[in-house]
């Protein structure tokens, strides 16, 4: 039996790929960053007032498009659990575009534009959009996801979170 060298480096980089896209051991955001939206709201990421899942995105990556409707169904579903959905433009990214993309998408969560790369720096290896993190409370990066992802799994995740919270406050 012959393993040909495509199909052994098509299955080593897919397992890299979902440790990747999955890995949170040792993740913490910065405890000086805080993210502005384009409303002027300000969300501190050290871990004050609720949880927080943070998305960068592009308007031209088909892959952000997809998943603005998760991140809405997911904002709708955890409104009221002091969970606070943003979405974070790249710094390459136009102010016209982002604006665009919101408008055509109906997106009705927070969105905030990373001018300088300082937000997508507070974060470990925002290489490619989208790329997905849950922060709890306390400011610690709990989940993390690149690419398209289920609502499901961060439903799920999130829920986690929030009864790690709710078992901590009885």
């Amino acid at each position: 039996m012959r393993i040909r060298l495509p199909f052994l480096m098509a299955v080593t980089l897919g397992a890299l790929g979902v440790f990747y896209g999955t890995s949170t051991q040792g993740l913490n955001a910065s405890t000086t960053t805080s993210i502005t939206t384009l409303e002027n709201r300000q969300f501190d990421l050290a871990g004050s007032a609720g949880t927080k899942l943070v998305s960068f995105y592009s308007p031209d990556c088909p892959i952000s498009k997809r998943n603005t409707a998760n991140l809405s169904a997911l904002h709708q579903q955890f409104n009221h659990h002091k969970v606070d959905v943003i979405a974070v433009a790249m710094p390459y990214d136009g102010i016209d575009a982002i604006k665009q993309f919101n408008q055509e998408n109906d997106v009705d969560y927070h969105v905030a534009h990373d001018t300088n790369g300082t937000i997508a720096d507070a974060f470990p290896d925002v290489r490619f959009t989208p790329t997905t993190f849950l922060i709890d409370e306390t400011g610690t990066i709990v989940w993390r996801h690149t690419g398209k992802m289920r609502t499901e799994d961060v439903s799920e995740a999130l829920a986690g979170t929030l009864g790690k919270r709710s078992a901590s406050a009885d």
